[in-house]
């Protein structure tokens, strides 16, 4: 790993106006091998510097590490079983074939996306909204990243267990890893030190082609920048975690020994085996996994994480690459090369 290649490749992305803002954490074998921040963590309506302890909004990393942890927990203390129809925990969805698995990898027929809070009514309808949804491929016929999965799999968890997704996540995975910086809907004043997102949340006004709505105005900073996980009070299986490198780094770590005091290695093992052979995506539960087995995930907001177990080997890239506006193109390609660069090196 060349590591001023590294710095000189995010600052490239900052000059390309992919983000404004970047920090990055890697770590090998235990052993911190990077640890930097660049650029701004906002630049409108005034310009803050980002440093290593900036809080991102996490957007969809929020799937993996909570729902797909919490879930594990739950198999692991047999409230749940993979293969269970998600009918059978919650009565109002209509398709009896769709399994927990397949909301977890992204094969359940499901569409990708709905602008929930224009269609549910109220959140307390949201259940019945997703349950009442046709299906818009067969199960299990192919991959189709889903949001609308995760958010029911956030409250068939809650269902199960009577809790919020905030006080499980908190009481399961945060507290027992030290993750003092990472929770679902931060408190007013960890917002100066939160990675602007978008301003007035325009991306998602153009998707739904400016249906009136109660839309947010101004610069998004220290909320959930996902609509729908807004309109569920913040709180959601799809979005609304806010954490930092060094916490998510805690995550990771958790991942690469075993699971440690939140999962145990079998449920590991589980999480990064492929379910979708044959398919158009490779998924495990909660991550993608690529070719070299390492879990992959990414996030809207321009966050992403990729660990490979068995190289003890992990690394952590946020951006603020929605700020001010959700239309900056380029971030694909540049993830695809900052993690060559790490793993392929």
């Amino acid at each position: 790993m060349d590591f001023d290649q590294i710095s000189t490749f995010i600052q490239h992305g900052i000059s390309e106006k992919i983000f404004p803002g970047a920090a990055a954490y890697i770590v090998e074998d235990g052993q911190v091998r990077y640890y930097e921040a660049f650029g701004h963590r906002m630049i409108k309506p005034e310009i803050k510097p980002t440093r290593r302890e900036t809080i991102f909004d996490l957007a969809s990393l929020t799937k993996p590490i909570v729902v797909g942890t919490l879930i594990m927990r739950l198999v692991e203390n047999d409230l749940l079983e993979l293969g269970a129809s998600v009918q059978s925990c919650l009565r109002e969805f209509k398709h009896p074939q769709v399994t927990l698995l397949h909301l977890l990898t992204h094969t359940s027929g499901l569409p990708a996306w709905q602008p929930v809070y224009l269609e549910a009514g109220a959140s307390k309808e949201v259940i019945n909204y997703l349950g009442q949804m046709p299906l818009e491929y067969p199960t299990g016929e192919k991959v189709v990243y889903s949001c609308l999965g995760y958010i029911l799999l956030g409250k068939l968890i809650e269902r199960i267990t009577d809790e919020s997704l905030s006080t499980l996540a908190r009481e399961w995975i945060f507290q027992p890893l030290a993750m003092a910086k990472t929770q679902y809907n931060p408190p007013m004043t960890w917002a100066k030190d939160c990675a602007a997102t978008e301003d007035s949340n325009s991306f998602e006004k153009r998707m739904v082609n400016y249906r009136r709505y109660d839309w947010r105005e101004g610069v998004i900073v220290g909320e959930v920048h996902d609509e729908n996980a807004h309109f569920l009070g913040g709180v959601s299986g799809n979005a609304g975690l806010f954490s930092i490198l060094e916490d998510l780094g805690k995550f990771c770590q958790m991942l690469i020994d075993g699971g440690g005091n939140v999962l145990k290695p079998e449920s590991i093992n589980k999480m990064a085996a492929v379910y979708t052979a044959g398919l158009n995506a490779s998924r495990g539960i909660g991550w993608i996994i690529l070719e070299d087995g390492s879990l992959y995930h990414t996030g809207f907001t321009g966050t992403s994480i990729r660990v490979n177990l068995e190289r003890r080997l992990y690394a952590i890239l946020l951006t603020n690459r929605v700020h001010p506006d959700a239309s900056r193109a380029g971030i694909l390609e540049f993830r695809t090369q900052f993690y060559r660069s790490i793993f392929e090196a």
